[in-house]
């Protein structure tokens, strides 16, 4: 167990570097991919909808959508009852490139995961999810006992 956050580490930077070099020829990157793939997935969705699903800060959910719609991977559209809140839809430029942005991410997947068992790699997805699930409450619940000690100030 000494080991998990070295391995863990050395997992994400290979990974996030592979995918950053199988996605260069998108202009985009391994931080920026799933946006473009959870709103081919679900076209309308809020910028609030897709932070509950990556489970990442809401300043960097924020960037990386200004930077795909700047890069013509994303369009927003204001709701028309609450001006603060708006849809995200994929451009044509997405939903043409989608379909190659998600098997590259299958391939390195299936390049990473090679030397796993079929039962390894049924079971590390899980596992994964397990510990990235609960760390993240761990976090949120740090971030809101910070606010509570910074607020009897």
């Amino acid at each position: 167990m000494k080991e998990f956050i070295k391995w863990s580490s050395v997992l994400n930077l290979n990974m996030s570097s592979c995918l950053d070099k199988r996605l260069a020829k998108f202009d985009i990157n391994s931080s920026q991919f799933f946006y473009i793939m959870r709103i081919c997935q679900e076209p309308g969705m809020t910028r609030e909808s897709i932070m509950e699903t990556v489970y990442r800060n809401p300043s960097n959910v924020t960037r990386a959508l200004m930077q795909l719609e700047e890069k013509g991977y994303v369009r927003r559209e204001p709701s028309k009852k609450d001006r603060r809140t708006c849809y995200l839809f994929p451009t044509e430029k997405a939903i043409r490139d989608c379909e190659e942005i998600q098997a590259i991410s299958q391939e390195t997947i299936r390049d990473v995961l090679e030397p796993f068992t079929e039962e390894e790699r049924e079971m590390l997805p899980k596992l994964l999810k397990k510990a990235g699930l609960h760390a993240y409450e761990i976090n949120k619940l740090e971030r809101q006992k910070e606010k509570a000690e910074g607020g009897e100030c």
